[in-house]
């Protein structure tokens, strides 16, 4: 027994120098990223630029003008970004009325003001809802914190929702889905939760989703009428038809049948493949949280990026759980390091650094796969060993 911890604290000892290196390399990063995204609002401000942000904006001037149907209008909608800069192809706001709730108020200062408000006060939120994940230079070195931060996306919204809320499930199961249940603004981020909830037997926390997104589906339709739901639910097969088309980037989505069509693989082929692995993630996802694996959070925030087939390279924030994981809780720095490094080649292509296919969904399959190793079964019972703890069209 002493010479097993004596090996522990050996291996400790030996980690900490290369964890130290990655820190420094996360700050440096997290300082870069500042840097780029604030040269970004400059330019904005000079000229303004061509953003996912003014999606948002568009959709909110429209809601203040009294006639929010007209987000989910294609036509209006670009009439409306157009009053802003020129915009090359569509950019239309596909996301469930509620969300209207949250980008309005941004609308109400003029767009260059309004995208520096709402990527500092989404950043707020996301340095403060994810700090028990990692540190701050690893959260803010993650990557798709600059692309949020360039482009005005709402990862930055929609992680701290996701890991404030699955943090507090296990001990605070009704205030964690009330959390959860915000995730309305985006569904797809969502999918997994029931499993991971109905396999820990949290039922409060079904009560506590059920609660807070009725709330926000009632007060949208309270304020914005039925129109608003109706307009989203006709602009939804728009997207389809674009994915089923090929009319958009695959390396821009970070799903598993998005990078097989990449290599032009057949269309029903790359949704079976997509399928099996989508199916395994929800196997382990339940068997996690059924048996309350210590690894249950990130397996829980890797297999989300790998069930449903739409989500781009800025959702790719759920990943700063897993590496956090691997920061923290049973240190493996060449782990962190290789997982970091397939979350930046995708934002490495928006600036001509990177031309293969998005390698997000390859980092969210590393994850699980060695979590998962991490297991050892026996007959009747589970036994630990080792265990190792932007978009526009």
């Amino acid at each position: 027994m002493l010479s097993i911890r004596r090996a522990e604290l050996i291996q400790t000892i030996d980690e900490e120098p290369r964890l130290r290196w990655l820190r420094v390399g996360a700050t440096g990063f997290a300082l870069m990223f500042a840097l780029l995204i604030v040269w970004g609002w400059t330019w904005n401000f000079k000229i303004p630029n061509f953003t996912d942000y003014l999606s948002y904006w568009a959709a909110g001037r429209l809601t203040l003008l009294g006639d929010p149907a007209a987000a989910y209008d294609v036509l209006k909608h670009r009439a409306m970004e157009l009053t802003v800069t020129h915009v090359p192809g569509l950019l239309p706001f596909p996301y469930p009325p509620p969300f209207l709730l949250v980008v309005t108020p941004f609308s109400l200062l003029d767009h260059t003001w309004g995208f520096a408000a709402w990527v500092l006060l989404t950043g707020a939120i996301y340095v403060v809802g994810t700090r028990q994940v990692a540190d701050l230079p690893f959260r803010l070195g993650h990557p798709s914190v600059l692309m949020n931060g360039l482009i005005g996306q709402n990862g930055l919204l929609t992680c701290p929702i996701f890991v404030a809320g699955s943090f507090m499930l296990r001990q605070r199961p009704f205030l964690a889905g009330a959390v959860l249940g915000l995730l309305v603004i985006k569904p797809q981020l969502a999918l997994l939760l029931p499993v991971a909830v109905v396999a820990g037997r949290l039922w409060p926390a079904i009560a506590g989703a059920a609660i807070s997104s009725s709330i926000l589906l009632l007060v949208s339709y309270v304020l914005f009428g039925f129109g608003v739901f109706e307009g989203f639910i006709k602009i939804l097969p728009l997207y389809t038809e674009l994915m089923r088309q090929d009319k958009w980037p695959w390396n821009e989505f970070i799903s598993v049948f998005a990078f097989v069509r990449y290599f032009g693989i057949d269309h029903s082929v790359a949704l079976t493949i997509h399928g099996i692995i989508a199916l395994a993630a929800i196997a382990l996802t339940w068997m996690a949280w059924s048996r309350d694996w210590p690894e249950q959070l990130p397996m829980l925030a890797a297999a989300t990026l790998l069930v449903p087939p739409y989500l781009l390279t800025y959702d790719a924030l759920l990943m700063i759980v897993p590496i956090g994981f691997w920061l923290r809780e049973q240190p493996r720095p060449y782990l962190a390091g290789l997982l970091w490094l397939l979350c930046f080649l995708p934002i490495a292509h928006y600036f001509n650094m990177y031309r293969g296919p998005n390698t997000i969904c390859l980092a969210a399959i590393i994850s699980l796969c060695v979590l998962t190793a991490g297991r050892r079964f026996l007959p009747g019972s589970i036994a630990t060993a080792n265990m190792d703890h932007a978009h526009a069209i």
